[in-house]
């Protein structure tokens, strides 16, 4: 197999655990494959939705010319890009960054209130190691099949993205760690890679995170059949350390491309959650969720987001819904006293 070496400007956050560096060789191969590992080259760079999260965390702006370490995926995101994985490459190799993990696909459709326009990049060809071609999907970990002792379970979902889930995780984190001094840990159980969420939940207070992506997983999108042996991994991990209690975040919305409804239908997860906290934008999405959920038999103990903004939305929820409700933003006393009282948790 012919090979270059290429020196590269930025290794995207997806490829975190694959201890990379800034020197790779690359070899172009025909027949790429979801999961393979690229080195892209930025043909553009743009003001909005033009950074690049790296692997340790920070940000960079995306210029143009720089080589970019990536891999090869699809993302369906209704605020932000739709993105596939080509049966051909065409145009020269040019495909497009899809998020800021630094996932790599053809764009096919967008949402012009967040991404003027996808970046596009050409392939400069896969990373080779050993004269064999990386593909992040070869190094994802044994799963458990099985759920096994664990940590007292809070949930927080959503009926879409942006609907202020991972502002309620962090703040029921920071309440959790900092007024009841409590051992948090929590992970991100569905979703698209990227190290922005587990960072805010780290900073949140929580002394242990994890996400999918730490065990190979970069996206969850075409991976349904890998969520809840995932989840079930993930959590049997925290609970290993022993936690107070695990927080977690599922990713997009309970209806959506990423596998929150394949955790919701698995009757051992389902069961093992002490609270549910629904984030929803309006009344018609939180009265949907509720009825969604009613169906599957799963209860929403509390109602956050958008919708909790003032008494318009928490008077319906708490008196139509009978569900309590609260902006956590600026007050989780309410939160903390219904989770002592279901028994959640317990604290002085």
């Amino acid at each position: 197999m012919e090979t270059k070496k290429v020196k590269v400007n930025k290794i995207g956050s997806v490829l975190k655990n694959m201890g990379l560096y800034d020197e790779v060789y690359v070899s172009m191969n025909a027949n790429l494959s979801e999961g393979d590992i690229l080195v892209v080259q930025a043909l553009e760079e743009h003001e909005k939705y033009g950074d690049i999260e790296l692997v340790d965390g920070t940000f960079s702006k995306i210029r143009k010319d720089d080589l970019i370490i990536g891999v090869l995926g699809e993302r369906k995101a209704l605020a932000g890009i739709v993105g596939i994985v080509p049966k051909k490459i065409k145009d020269e190799g040019v495909l497009h960054i899809l998020n800021i993990g630094g996932v790599i696909g053809k764009a096919v459709s967008w949402n012009k209130d967040f991404v003027e326009s996808p970046i596009p990049v050409k392939i400069i060809g896969n990373v080779i190691v050993q004269n064999q071609k990386l593909n992040i999907h070869d190094h994802i970990q044994k799963l458990d099949l099985n759920l096994n002792k664990i940590s007292p379970l809070i949930v927080v979902m959503g009926t879409a993205m942006n609907v202020g889930k991972t502002t309620a995780t962090t703040n029921i984190i920071a309440a959790l760690t900092k007024k009841l001094k409590l051992n948090v840990a929590a992970a991100k159980l569905t979703g698209i890679a990227a190290q922005k969420d587990i960072i805010a939940m780290k900073n949140a207070g929580a002394k242990e995170v994890i996400s999918f992506l730490d065990i190979g997983i970069c996206s969850t999108i075409n991976h349904h059949g890998l969520v809840v042996p995932a989840a079930k991994t993930l959590l049997n991990k925290l609970s290993c350390n022993n936690p107070d209690v695990i927080v977690v975040e599922l990713g997009d919305g309970i209806i959506g491309w990423y596998g929150v409804d394949k955790l919701l239908n698995d009757d051992e997860f389902a069961n093992t959650v002490r609270f549910n906290v629904m984030c929803a934008h309006d009344l018609v999405g939180a009265k949907g969720a509720f009825d969604m959920l009613n169906k599957l038999n799963i209860k929403i103990d509390f109602f956050a987001g958008p919708v909790t903004n003032n008494t318009a939305g928490t008077d319906y929820l708490e008196h139509i819904l009978k569900v309590p409700s609260g902006d956590l933003r600026h007050d989780t006393s309410k939160l903390l006293k219904i989770i002592k009282t279901k028994g959640v948790i317990k604290y002085d």
